[in-house]
């Protein structure tokens, strides 16, 4: 009897989450199947500036940009594609998330820069301190400097100069401009 009055909170407990109706996306996430493969394939078959279209309608640039500033590979290798079709406030995110990403996977971000140091993802536009915390410039600088990748060379040389003049012109990491 014992053991039995003991159990019956917690299975009582169960039960109810059990019968409680299951939590969808939120309002602003629709349920589109949203993972980085099937995007991809999206972009491949149906062009960028579709996929565009569809991310607006199930609102899932929110997840998307998520997924970028974790640093996660297949979703960064995305951005590239997609940023070309984006209005300018999805575009200002888009480089937010891979600055956030940035100090976490070097290797991805520096992938996608344009060597040419183009307006969308050029280190001009990518390597700076603009609205992020003070020791993103130091983590992104000691993450930049370990990245050896030979073919990456110019990205990194290009993202190191971006930081260090944006660092030593203000004095301070972020310039908050």
């Amino acid at each position: 009897m014992l053991l039995v009055a003991l159990l019956a909170p917690p299975i009582g407990l169960t039960a109810l989450a059990a019968s409680l109706p299951q939590s969808g996306p939120s309002p602003t996430e629709t349920g589109m199947d949203l993972n980085a493969r099937s995007l991809s394939r999206q972009i491949h078959e149906d062009g960028a500036e579709a996929t565009v279209r569809t991310l607006d309608t199930h609102r899932a640039w929110p997840r998307l940009r998520r997924a970028v500033a974790a640093g996660w590979d297949g979703w960064i290798e995305l951005v590239p594609d997609l940023i070309a079709h984006t209005d300018d406030a999805t575009a200002r995110q888009l480089r937010t998330a891979l600055r956030q990403a940035l100090p976490r996977n070097p290797h991805a971000v520096l992938s996608v820069l344009d060597p040419g140091n183009g307006p969308l993802l050029g280190a001009g536009a990518l390597c700076t301190p603009h609205g992020m915390p003070v020791r993103w410039a130091r983590d992104s600088m000691r993450a930049i400097s370990a990245e050896h990748d030979i073919h990456l060379t110019h990205q990194v040389n290009d993202c190191l100069a971006a930081l260090s003049a944006s660092t030593t012109t203000t004095g301070k990491a972020n310039s908050g401009t």
